[in-house]
């Protein structure tokens, strides 16, 4: 087995979104201790997405579905950011559990947290009602998050907020 179908083999699994979302985290914690440790947190908050659609447009470049079309894009930057969403998920996991010792009750809520940390602070019920509202009412919580963090800011965040939750 040659590494195209390797790769093509992983696809069938969704695995390849699995490994690169794991790339994508190991990365983002290498980056953020090195090359980015002088520069504002929040700017690093979307670099998980960044590189999740970095790292996936190389993995369709080596598999060979990378090409200049309008379907191609769309599942490049989706896919891009599942792999940068899965990525936040380990790093709070990794934060929560392994890191700290302690674990909190509600994940979802952790991951809201840990996301807007470098624009506000939330409560543990702040954070989960946000979470719960980007679940089941999407004005409500864009409203909500707009009210933490700015108008401007929210509309650049939900996305990625909205994205991360649902891979839980």
């Amino acid at each position: 087995m040659d590494l195209f179908q390797f790769f093509t083999y992983l696809k069938q699994f969704n695995a390849d979104v699995a490994l690169i979302g794991i790339a994508v985290w190991g990365l983002t914690f290498v980056c953020k201790r090195t090359l980015l440790k002088k520069l504002k947190r929040k700017y690093i908050t979307l670099l998980p997405f960044l590189l999740g659609i970095a790292l996936y447009a190389g993995y369709l470049a080596i598999v060979g579905g990378l090409h200049a079309d309008q379907e191609t894009f769309g599942k490049l930057i989706s896919q891009g950011i599942t792999c940068g969403s899965l990525a936040t998920v380990i790093h709070v996991v990794y934060e929560q559990f392994i890191r700290s010792g302690a674990a909190k009750t509600d994940i979802k809520a952790a991951c809201v947290q840990s996301l807007l940390a470098d624009f506000c602070t939330l409560t543990d019920e702040q954070a989960s009602e946000l979470a719960q509202n980007i679940a089941a009412d999407e004005e409500k919580a864009q409203k909500q998050l707009s009210e933490f963090v700015g108008e401007d800011t929210a509309k650049i965040l939900y996305p990625a907020l909205k994205n991360t939750l649902q891979t839980l």
